[in-house]
C-alpha cells in the first residue's frame, strides 16, 4: 500500500473496508446498503481499493461479490479494527465513552 489514503483518504472507502472486515464478503446490493453511498462512488472506491491490493471481486452474470484480499495490509486493518474497538469498550467502560 503506497498511502494510507487509499484508506482515510475518503469516508467512504473507510467504510467499505470496515463493512468487509467485519463482514469478510458481501454483494454490492448489501454494501451500498450498509455503506450508504451512491452506485457509481462505490464502484470508484472498489476499483481503487481493488487497485491497491485490498479487495478483490468475483462477477456471476450481473451479481458482485466484494471480499477482502488475504494479504499482509488486510490482516493488520483487521487487527487494528480489532484492537480498536477493543480500546473503546475499554473507555466506555471506565466512564471516557
Amino acid at each position: 500500500m503506497d498511502d494510507l489514503s487509499v484508506i482515510f483518504g475518503t469516508k467512504g472507502k473507510f467504510k467499505i473496508l470496515k463493512t468487509l472486515l467485519e463482514e469478510e464478503e458481501t454483494n454490492i446490493s448489501s454494501l451500498l446498503r450498509e455503506v450508504r453511498i451512491s452506485y457509481p462512488l462505490a464502484i470508484k472506491y472498489l476499483s481503487e481499493l481493488e487497485k491497491e491490493g485490498l479487495i478483490k471481486q468475483k462477477r456471476f452474470g450481473r451479481i458482485r461479490i466484494i471480499s477482502l484480499e488475504n494479504n499482509r495490509s488486510t490482516r493488520i486493518l483487521k487487527n487494528f479494527l480489532i484492537e480498536w474497538k477493543n480500546s473503546k469498550e475499554e473507555r466506555v467502560g471506565k466512564g471516557f465513552g
